[in-house]
């Protein structure tokens, strides 16, 4: 048993659902189906079962009868022929929960996602309005080559109404810990796939007429997890990617060099987490003092035991006490439903302990620690074994950080470059600038 910390939970999660389906078409377009033997998935179903029914943190699994899910699924095992459809009950099974961090994952999509990176054709998509929308294109990317522009709706997804397609991708992907979460990763899955394979999508200009590109779906490399900017208001910008050890280090490179800045904008817009050594340390460069952001329980109420303490689970969520090397100055934070899991806890920690403003939309709600199990068969299991509570005991899972200025994201802004919740934050900086003038 081996904890997974809580990183990129949500795009793994779609990444190895996507193979899961490439896996299956196999199957069906004649390749040689699995054999394993109608025991051994006996074993594999009751192991699954059995491990959830004992270790889920939430006694009331969400809400679900866990015993009525497994007599529901269990005769299924009898029409099962091959070990894709098997693993696609255990997937199904699983995702009765609506937990983003609790999933079943196939030896074949262990071995490929664990080493997949995000792979897509340079443009990220998402729902305005009810429509298909090009939220961001990559720079330098095949996608802003062709023309592709914030603001475009598509049409079609290789030659198919992307209304079809969505659907695909919301049986691939199951309910998730949110409605937001669910749309976030059905709409990736639209877009992403295996590197060097192709899409053709089909687009809707602002002036109506449509067009169809083909494009390579590439592994884009991010050198800098922060990406830091000097506005011309004078603020220190910093887009934080990710939680990981690069971001610890860039932020207090960056923190260091702006250390006499009026404010600071954290943009965690996107940013799916990281473990929570890497969250943690990040704040510490906010705080002179010793805070709280939250504490791990497990259902029987319980701290995590040394063992999984010593994994990278803490019992209690301390940050801060760099006394003078903190920055003090105002924050304030950028955040919309792409920030989940160790993202939310960092906002929600800033937030809760006055150190920041958070501005946008709603995060993701997809806050859960996680510990993985390897089954009989190879296979993997993540379950979510501990809960985690912000410093004023609130959960953030399934409701996510609610910010303090609300800023709806309109499909005129995105063809027009308008970061609104951009503005706001430096209007609320300059508010606080004038109010610390003697």
């Amino acid at each position: 048993m081996v904890h997974r910390p809580l990183r990129l939970a949500l795009l793994r999660s779609v990444l190895r659902q996507f193979l899961a389906w490439s896996l299956l078409a196999s199957v069906c377009t004649g390749q040689q189906p699995a054999t394993m033997p109608p025991a051994l998935r006996a074993k594999v179903f009751e192991q699954v079962w059995n491990l959830i029914d004992e270790k889920y943190y939430d006694a009331n699994f969400n809400g679900v009868d866990w015993k009525a899910v497994h007599d529901r699924y269990r005769p299924r095992l009898a029409q099962v022929r091959s070990d894709a459809e098997f693993y696609t009950l255990l997937r199904q099974m699983t995702g009765e929960l609506h937990d983003a961090h609790t999933r079943f994952h196939s030896p074949e999509e262990q071995r490929r996602g664990n080493s997949l990176q995000s792979v897509d054709p340079g443009l990220s998509v998402g729902e305005l309005d009810g429509r298909p929308v090009v939220l961001s294109v990559e720079p330098g990317s095949e996608a802003e080559h062709a023309g592709i522009e914030p603001g475009m709706v598509l049409n079609t997804i290789d030659g198919k109404p992307v209304a079809l397609q969505l659907e695909h991708a919301s049986k691939a992907v199951g309910y998730s810990s949110t409605g937001r979460a669910t749309t976030l990763l059905s709409y990736y899955w639209l877009i992403s796939g295996e590197a060097n394979t192709s899409v053709r999508i089909g687009f809707i200009r602002p002036d109506g007429t449509a067009f169809d590109t083909n494009l390579t779906r590439r592994v884009f490399s991010h050198n800098l997890s922060v990406m830091p900017k000097l506005l011309p208001s004078g603020y220190t910008y910093l887009r934080l990617r990710s939680f990981d050890d690069d971001t610890v280090k860039q932020l207090k490179e960056a923190l260091n060099r702006y250390k006499n800045a009026p404010g600071v904008i954290l943009d965690l817009r996107g940013n799916t987490g990281g473990d929570f050594r890497t969250v943690l340390s990040s704040a510490d460069y906010f705080f002179p003092e010793k805070v709280s952001f939250g504490k791990i329980v497990a259902r029987s109420g319980k701290k995590p035991s040394l063992i999984l303490r010593m994994l990278g689970i803490p019992a209690d969520l301390n940050v801060g006490n760099l006394g003078e090397s903190a920055y003090t100055g105002p924050v304030v934070i950028l955040v919309n439903e792409g920030s989940a899991s160790g993202a939310e806890l960092f906002a929600a920690g800033m937030q809760e302990n006055g150190r920041a403003a958070v501005i946008g939309r709603q995060t993701c709600g997809c806050l859960l620690a996680n510990i993985h199990h390897t089954l009989k068969d190879g296979s993997e299991l993540d379950i979510s074994e501990y809960n985690v509570l912000t410093a004023k005991g609130h959960r953030l899972e399934g409701t996510g950080v609610i910010p303090d200025v609300d800023v709806p994201l309109t499909i005129e802004d995105l063809r027009d470059r308008h970061d609104a919740a951009l503005r706001q934050a430096v209007a609320i900086l300059h508010t606080s600038s004038k109010r610390a003038d003697p």
